[in-house]
């Protein structure tokens, strides 16, 4: 049987029916609920109004009750246990809460513990722009010149900036003309970089304050691609990637070379499925997205773990 992975997602694929699917099933609906007793409010009816699902308060909270929802429906369903769990800047709080450090009420509060804490740290005017075609010098010499941060290395030729909303304007009217593929995401705080120093450090503490379990497999470190089997150093990390970048192509490269085969992203959305896809073509990679229903996750799973 081949080694599989879970993947989480990050900001930016939230939409109206990013529940519909763990709300059919009864442990899904149960994390969802847990989720909103802790903060007070109905995730599923709120998607559903479409409004401020970009808002890092709703949206981060929101990520990781779906991700730990879609895990407890799946988990005990699956003829083995992953052998890692990874998750991509918020999606990092996913695969901690996914790999049992935490109880529901718990995950619940530290991620939206976390998104106040980045929100009140950020200064105003600020954003996220991802940036791909060009070697991944030429854009950091650009974030550089324009007084930006490199936040996120997705691979060789593609990297998230942030920084000042008039810094990034810069950047974009530089890279445009030389070929360069821009987006600005739905993000408006600096993640992932040094203006968020504040943030970091009052997450560390909240963070070594809450009773943590072992994960029940190694999660990867986004700041590194490392893999950690103790929750200290993991969750001491996880802080400190508020304030520093997101290396999202090391934790591509680790799932490759520990032997991982077969990756599963729990949505919602597909872009963790999608770079992995290119980065390491020997990996089979789907998203929960994908399938209509939680027995064709399943099925998918078990096959490809069988071939």
């Amino acid at each position: 049987m081949r080694d599989f992975a879970i993947v989480c997602p990050g900001q930016g694929t939230q939409s109206p029916d990013m529940f519909d699917l763990v709300a059919t099933h009864p442990r899904g609906r149960a994390v969802l609920q847990a989720f909103g007793a802790a903060l007070g409010c109905d995730l599923v009816a709120e998607a559903q109004a479409g409004i401020g699902l970009n808002a890092n308060a709703w949206a981060q909270p929101a990520l990781v009750a779906l991700a730990r929802a879609s895990w407890e429906i799946l988990a005990p369903d699956l003829p083995a246990a992953p052998a890692a769990f990874a998750g991509y800047s918020v999606g990092e709080v996913s695969a901690w809460s996914c790999a049992g450090a935490w109880d529901v009420a718990t995950s619940a509060r530290l991620a939206a513990t976390r998104a106040a804490m980045m929100d009140e740290a950020s200064p105003p005017g600020s954003g996220m722009l991802a940036v791909r075609g060009l070697p991944l010098r030429a854009i950091v010499e650009q974030a550089d010149a324009a007084g930006l941060h490199v936040a996120i290395v997705n691979g060789d030729d593609h990297a998230v900036l942030a920084g000042p909303t008039a810094a990034l304007d810069a950047a974009e009217t530089a890279l445009a003309p030389r070929g360069a593929w821009l987006r600005r995401l739905e993000v408006h705080v600096p993640s992932h970089t040094p203006l968020l120093a504040a943030a970091a450090h009052r997450f560390a503490a909240v963070i070594a304050d809450t009773p943590a379990q072992a994960p029940a497999a190694p999660v990867l470190r986004g700041i590194d691609g490392r893999r950690c089997f103790d929750a200290a150093g993991g969750l001491a990390a996880l802080a400190r990637a508020i304030a520093e970048p997101v290396r999202w192509a090391d934790c591509m490269r680790e799932l490759s070379e520990s032997g991982v085969r077969v990756v599963l992203e729990l949505g919602p959305g597909r872009s963790l499925a999608k770079l992995l896809a290119e980065a390491q073509p020997d990996i089979d990679v789907r998203s929960v997205t994908d399938f209509r229903s939680w027995r064709g996750v399943v099925d998918w799973l078990r096959t490809r773990l069988d071939a």
